[in-house]
């Protein structure tokens, strides 16, 4: 549902129609611990649950045919995307003329691997601790920003840290303790629905363009800003109210896109082509957007032929993620979070499907898809969901190193 009601004329406008936000702050207890702030409750239990997914992956590496690759947890943390992000900060976007190949670098955005940089400023810091550093500590973010974000939907300290819980065991989120950018990007994505909500106008477009450097998902994000900014000026048209109470929602629209825009545009010159990142998209990673009819022909396939373990697992794990988008639209929340996870849910499915392997991953950072799952589990008892946990943390950890080091896909 929208927010409606006349907005101030600060950027820290909150909507009227929403949970007390001094929620937020409320205490929770944890056995053992502390009275803590709900947030760091939150971002305490997903350090938890990747501590433990690190110590499974160590321990599984060294195990059967997870062995046969002969890899080191680090080794292992840095493979696939994690190696163009590290060849990104050491050397910055090459792109020899003629050298088709090497302008795959260009599919990477540019802040990961600048944050990485930064880091390894500082003396005795690798570009590879510096990638860890900025995946952990991201990760942190996001944790404690979905903990508010629940609190500001549900009131509800169960539901808000359950869904931290559920998002860190996602299929493939073993890459939350990798070389990847997806931390990085639900840490800005979180934030910024959490500014929608609050109705911080400029906040949320600024963070939207920062997240336009940081994946192309960030189009969900221009999505959900313009959304959310066209309820507010319909409502503004609706009740005459003056340029000064209704600027910031459409400033927030236009500015929203910029991020995205400037690395595109900034890959279209590099490239001399327009069309340079799709372009790239298309001639060096094979990725199209077909409407997901190769998606569609691909599950097919597997499931009326003669598939293989990593095909049903993937398979299991998107549809899975389009019927908890459908299940998520039950919820009574804000149109334009709703508009933020049907598109990032969408844009997994409508392309091609020759990196299904990966179609999990993109669907990471539709966060939202945590909360029914979390409303279903919020009654069982602490005894109940620690267990329950633990195993699920287990199940994901194993199907990351599944895909990578067995199945040989890129996660």
């Amino acid at each position: 549902m929208s927010h409606s009601g006349a907005p101030s004329g600060t950027d820290d406008v909150v909507a009227p129609v929403r949970p007390d936000p001094a929620a937020v702050d409320r205490r929770w207890s944890v056995p053992g611990l502390p009275r803590l702030p709900l947030p760091l409750t939150g971002a305490i239990i997903f350090a938890g649950i990747r501590l433990l997914s690190v110590a499974i992956a160590a321990f599984t590496l060294g195990q059967g045919k997870f062995s046969d690759r002969h890899w080191s947890l680090g080794q292992w943390m840095r493979v696939a995307d994690g190696g163009h992000y590290l060849a990104i900060a050491a050397h910055g976007y090459t792109y020899p003329a003629g050298q088709l190949a090497r302008a795959s670098v260009f599919s990477f955005f540019p802040a990961y691997p600048a944050a990485m940089r930064s880091l390894a400023w500082l003396p005795g810091v690798s570009l590879f601790g510096a990638g860890l550093a900025v995946t952990a500590i991201a990760g942190l973010a996001a944790a404690w920003g979905i903990t508010t974000l629940g609190m500001k939907l549900t009131a509800d300290p169960r539901i808000s840290l359950l869904m931290v819980a559920v998002w860190a065991v996602a299929p493939t989120s073993t890459v939350l303790e990798m070389l990847y950018a997806e931390a990085l990007f639900c840490a800005v994505a979180v934030w910024t629905l959490v500014a929608l909500v609050d109705r911080r106008w400029l906040t949320a477009a600024g963070l939207t363009i920062a997240a336009g450097t940081v994946r192309s998902t960030a189009v969900a994000l221009v999505a959900a800003v313009v959304v959310a900014a066209a309820l507010a000026l319909v409502e503004a048209a609706r009740t005459r109210q003056r340029i000064a109470e209704w600027w910031r929602p459409l400033a927030a629209a236009l500015l929203a896109p910029l991020g995205l825009l400037g690395f595109l545009g900034y890959v279209a010159i590099r490239t001399r082509r327009l069309d340079g990142w799709f372009w790239i998209e298309n001639h060096t990673f094979h990725m199209v957007f077909d409407w997901g009819t190769s998606t569609v022909q691909t599950l097919k396939g597997i499931f009326l032929g003669a598939p293989s373990v990593p095909e049903v697992l993937v398979a299991l794990a998107v549809i899975a993620g389009a019927l908890l988008m459908v299940w998520s639209l039950t919820e009574r929340i804000p149109l334009s979070l709703h508009a933020y996870t049907v598109v990032v849910v969408v844009m997994a499915l409508v392309s091609s499907a020759n990196w299904i392997g990966s179609k999990p991953r993109f669907m990471l950072p539709a966060i939202l898809l945590a909360l029914p799952v979390a409303r279903l589990l919020a009654p069982l008892r602490t005894s109940v969901k620690l267990p329950l946990f633990a195993v699920l943390t287990a199940l994901s950890t194993w199907f990351g190193l599944y895909l990578v080091t067995i199945a040989r896909w890129a996660p």
